[in-house]
């Protein structure tokens, strides 16, 4: 049995993991049973894929939750600051969208981190690829009306049980296995997007679907089960598509298993090497996140209302659409600048590009191939990091200047003059921190005198007794 505590330390990322604890803090607070579900849980089990999103369950109303949080500049409703262990960056929040009927909500955190909060629910299917009805249940419950068993599994994360697995579908065994297993036969009639989600993590993972599961997953396709995905089911399949390394990959399988138009009617002419050269490019960004470049490239082919009509289904808000729709315009505006004289120094292309967002970045890097544009965004993502490790806070604080504006005003002058190459060495930086607090260079103590060895000392005491004997007599010969 794998010991999940020490998984969710070891395979959620820095971000990821102050999160968790995050919620999991308020859950405690607010007497609450909270679980780390889904796909998180599958690929922390299977071991060789990256955990990509946070889904999380809860037994009670998310609300109690989501009033902690921080939305944009407003203050969380609830006591977070009261919490012990509490890290109030990581519970800013960039954009939350909730969904009432299914007591859930979607949050992408400031810190990066995407996360999916919902109450433990059972869902009744009434007519076949319509909304369920739902009602609040217990974990057990919900984890029996998911989609597949590798999916149905959950980590408990209240104090008394942290790290418990808990697996009523025997998920585990499918994982070790290299294989995908419905939950019921009319699965895909019930759900159809779970005919995507199938080929979909087949793919990724190189799963194939379990026996009974393929005949199933045949019959729902004679039956054209997949032309009926609601709305809202197709728009989270491309969404979670984009988010996948190589989108053009599993979108061409949907085109070859002739399912493609079952997520949007529009879609025909997909650009698949606009994809590949989009990937190509973050791969070697640490920490990029290409999703918005992919939301671009997917409807870059179609005409203006359909465009503006697919990206705003995709990413759920007119704001973050028009964001990707206009990346191109806008990084012509910054790759003009970046590329001329005013961004000659490391420091002026900083000032510069860190007020873009990183999509932008990365269409630079994709779309605009100028060696200026190259080596200086590349220089920003590469060499600004390396450099604000080596700012001397904490030999700042030690030379006694105290925290403030002017603390952070010194430690950005010595920041810029290490960007640009100014400033090389340690001694040229404590030299130019001091000039900069106004702290006067300590004065360096006269060098000890050296006593010679005691058997030079004797020598060199006979030497000078003879001296002076012979400078006497001179003086008693002319005396005469």
């Amino acid at each position: 049995m794998s010991d999940y505590n020490f998984l969710m330390e070891s395979r959620l990322s820095p971000a990821q993991f102050q999160v968790l604890n995050n919620l999991v803090r308020i859950a405690h607070a607010e007497e609450l049973n909270l679980y780390l579900v889904g796909g998180a849980v599958r690929d922390m089990t299977f071991g060789r894929a990256a955990v990509r999103n946070l889904d999380f369950a809860v037994e009670g109303e998310i609300q109690k939750i989501l009033r902690h949080l921080r939305l944009g500049s407003s203050k969380p409703k609830g006591h977070a600051k009261a919490l012990h262990g509490w890290d109030q960056a990581a519970a800013e929040v960039f954009n939350a969208q909730v969904d009432q009927r299914k007591r859930s909500a979607r949050i992408w955190f400031a810190n990066g981190v995407r996360a999916e909060i919902a109450q433990c629910r059972r869902e009744t299917f009434s007519t076949p690829g319509r909304p369920p009805a739902i009602s609040p249940t217990t974990i057990f419950d919900d984890l029996k009306r998911r989609d597949f068993a590798l999916n149905a599994m959950a980590i408990s994360l209240h104090p008394n049980s942290r790290g418990l697995l808990l697996d009523p579908k025997n998920g585990v065994s499918d994982i070790e296995r290299g294989e995908i297993r419905a939950l019921h036969s009319r699965s895909f009639q019930e759900d159809p997007v779970r005919i995507y989600r199938l080929f979909r993590l087949g793919l990724r993972l190189g799963f194939k679907p379990e026996e009974k599961t393929a005949r199933w997953l045949e019959a729902a396709l004679d039956e054209r089960a997949w032309a009926n995905v609601p709305p809202d089911s197709q728009a989270r399949e491309l969404e979670a598509v984009l988010h996948e390394d190589s989108p053009d990959r599993v979108l061409k399988m949907y085109a070859q298993r002739g399912i493609l138009s079952g997520l949007d009617r529009n879609l025909t002419k997909i650009p698949y090497d606009s994809f590949r050269k989009v990937h190509g490019v973050s791969r070697k960004i640490p920490g990029a996140d290409p999703y918005l470049l992919n939301v671009r490239c997917l409807v870059g082919k179609l005409a203006g209302p359909n465009k503006n009509r697919l990206a705003q289904k995709i990413l759920g808000d007119a704001k973050t659409a028009k964001m990707a729709l206009n990346l191109e315009s806008e990084a012509k505006k910054v790759g003009h600048v970046l590329a001329g004289s005013k961004c000659a120094l490391p420091s002026q292309a900083f000032k510069l590009l860190s007020a873009q967002p990183q999509p932008l970045l990365l269409f630079l890097l994709a779309y605009f191939p100028q060696a200026k544009i190259q080596n200086r965004v590349k220089n920003y993502l590469v060499k600004v990091p390396q450099v604000q490790s080596r700012v001397p806070r904490q030999d700042l604080l030690a030379l006694g200047v105290k925290p403030g504006p002017g603390f952070e005003k010194i430690l950005e002058r010595i920041f810029f003059d290490l960007l640009d190459g100014k400033l090389k060495t340690h001694h040229q930086v404590e030299k130019e921190l001091r000039s900069l607090a106004g702290i006067k260079e300590p004065v360096a103590a006269p060098p000890p005198v050296e006593k010679p060895p005691k058997a030079q000392r004797g020598k060199r005491q006979g030497r000078l007794a003879k001296i002076a004997d012979a400078v006497a007599d001179r003086k008693r010969k002319s005396e005469k």
